[in-house]
């Protein structure tokens, strides 16, 4: 198949051939952002039959879907049946009753966009789709306008005809959000997972969460429907178990005082059942209560039907967001369980830890392929400059005004050194972000993220002004998914990022159980490193990823802690420091002669 581009990139050819001749094996793909993985990982699967590309977000479909066009490949994509749905993206159905209100409007033929996927001819779909930009959004409300189709499952509908299909991770990782779009099983697909680093993290895949409003509107509704005494009695226990949460990081809950038995499961099912009949009977008489097709119930089942699995436990935290308790993976085996099932993996990041730590997540040999070790550097050394700040610490005993007014002072300073550009600052908690900020006393132009910004917010905010701080959170939406570029040049406007403290996940009762479980596994070292060591170092690489897009990029980067010293961190990040310094005006000068263009 040949190359859409003018020109590879180094390693690129090199990287499609090797992943090609591996292919139904486990493939690693380490390279470095803006090396151009996504055109790599498509022309190697050319001749692969079935392929399920899978994307942490809706925004990633987008670049998948332009190189795939580019390579003249047919393909399909899905996302959230919700957010695609025409009549329910806009109402207040909790995601977990979305498609039993789905299945009624269809049963009823109450969906006049469901009702028109017989008529429409396929070829006016994929020219609809075609002509479309590479946005996802767009194209599900072109098909909607253009076609007044039901988007979710006309593009379902192409899977068949579809030689790569695009999707969000659930639809790889979560059986049940499988089946809504694939008939086909999951053997029949080959495997590529965009930012494969996350699986070094199972919470951020599997993570089910009950809030304390989520469970009184369930008793409310037990109440109302009068369920009967042991639901009524279960929601009353989980209401105190839930109320007596007070700690701010998540602490573990004993699974006996929320789990009640496999028994109770099958009333609970019967319970939820009932509401959606009386619901149902509601809506026949007045259609438009249509919304109200839902329980909350719905939800606290699913939740315990995930607990129920050995492979996962319970926290509780309390927080400005309010009480809640949280299902979390304590070890790698539910990933393990559906890389299994596929003809062929390939995991591309540009933060992939070393081929043996891989292999042991895995529980399997890998092929593993480092472009920049097995080829030379895709981007000049030079454009990126490397500088500890060793004068600072987020060490958890050194917290305090002291140091946080340092940290201060080091943002103001170097704000103050640039003409324009952008200061992209990534902080290792929200908590450690908020006590920083509130030290910086002069006025500067400033972008803060909360944990409801939207990456559009930051972005417009930004491009506003001439030079500005972004403060973003290690692992956040901001340093795992913005792209700040000129629109002009392509170029990236982030010209400086600093790592305000190393970026360890906190040390909760879920870090600890995560560690001791996988101590069984792997020992006490590489465990320590899974949990600890490596998290760390890979929220460091994404952040540094931001700001440098492709090869005229040039970046000044401050490691501010001196824990970056340490041989273990040093090893793991794999870069030659170009400077040490406890003095603040020894780096601000060397930040001066970088712009300049003397380093």
């Amino acid at each position: 198949m040949k190359f859409p581009y003018e020109k590879f990139r180094k390693g690129q050819k090199e990287s499609i051939n090797r992943i090609s001749k591996y292919l139904g094996d486990f493939i690693v793909l380490k390279a470095p952002t803006g090396f151009g993985k996504t055109i790599v990982a498509i022309l190697s699967h050319s001749n692969a039959d079935k392929v399920l590309y899978v994307v942490r977000t809706i925004n990633e479909i987008a670049p998948v879907i332009r190189e795939l066009r580019r390579a003249s490949i047919n393909y399909t994509f899905i996302f959230s049946g919700k957010k695609m749905c025409p009549l329910l993206k806009g109402s207040d159905v909790d995601p977990d009753d979305f498609w039993v209100n789905c299945k009624v409007l269809r049963s009823r033929r109450l969906c006049p966009y469901y009702e028109r996927l017989s008529n429409v001819n396929i070829d006016d779909v994929v020219k609809v789709i075609n002509e479309s930009s590479i946005d996802p959004r767009e194209i599900v409300n072109n098909l909607v306008s253009k076609l007044s189709v039901c988007p979710f499952f006309m593009l379902t509908k192409l899977i068949p005809r579809s030689q790569f299909v695009v999707a969000t991770y659930p639809y790889l990782f979560r059986e049940d959000v499988y089946r809504t779009a694939f008939s086909d099983e999951l053997e029949e697909f080959y495997f590529i997972i965009d930012e494969a680093h996350t699986i070094l993290n199972p919470q951020s895949i599997y993570e089910e969460e009950l809030s304390d409003g989520d469970i009184n509107q369930a008793f409310k509704e037990a109440r109302m429907y009068s369920l009967g005494s042991e639901v009524i009695s279960f929601l009353r226990g989980l209401i105190d178990v839930v109320g007596k949460i007070r700690s701010r990081m998540l602490k573990k809950v004993e699974k006996a005082l929320i789990y009640p038995g496999e028994g109770f499961l099958q009333i609970l099912e019967d319970a939820i059942i009932d509401i959606r009949l009386k619901r149902l009977k509601e809506f026949l008489e007045s259609p438009e209560s249509l919304i109200r097709i839902s329980t909350k119930l719905t939800k606290i089942l699913k939740f315990l039907y995930i607990i129920k699995n050995p492979n996962f436990e319970v926290y509780g935290i309390s927080d400005a967001y309010g009480k809640r308790i949280k299902a979390l993976p304590i070890s790698y085996e539910p990933i393990r369980d559906r890389l299994k099932m596929a003809k062929g993996v390939l995991m591309m990041s540009g933060t992939m830890p070393p081929k043996p730590i891989i292999d042991k997540i895995l529980g399997r040999e890998s092929q593993y392929i480092d472009v920049e070790s097995d080829y030379g550097e895709v981007f000049p050394q030079h454009h990126t400059y490397y500088a500890v700040y060793a004068e600072t610490t987020s060490s958890y005993h050194r917290r305090g005004t002291y140091m946080y007014s340092k940290y201060a002072e080091l943002i103001v300073k170097v704000y103050e050194v640039l003409m324009r550009g952008i200061i992209l600052t990534v902080y290792p908690s929200y908590q450690f972000m908020n006590e920083v900020v509130s030290n910086i006393d002069v006025g500067i132009s400033q972008v803060i993220e909360d944990p409801y910004t939207s990456l559009s917010e930051v972005l417009s905010k930004a491009l506003s002004y001439s030079k500005a701080v972004i403060h973003a959170v290690a692992g956040g939406k901001v340093t795992e998914g913005i792209e700040i570029v000129d629109p002009v040049s392509g170029k990236s406007l982030i010209s400086t990022v600093i790592i305000a403290g190393v970026p360890y996940p906190q040390p909760d009762d879920y870090v600890r159980d995560l560690r001791k479980n996988l101590v069984k596994e792997f020992g006490r070292e590489l465990a320590s490193k899974l949990v600890m060591d490596i998290p760390a170092i890979i929220r460091v690489l994404q952040a540094i990823g931001r700001a440098v897009r492709s090869e005229r990029d040039r970046v000044f980067i401050i490691l501010a802690d001196r824990r970056f010293l340490s041989k273990e961190l040093k090893n793991l990040l794999n870069i030659r420091y170009d400077l040490v310094t406890t003095d603040l005006k020894t780096l601000t000068k060397h930040i001066e002669l970088f712009i300049k263009g003397f380093l």
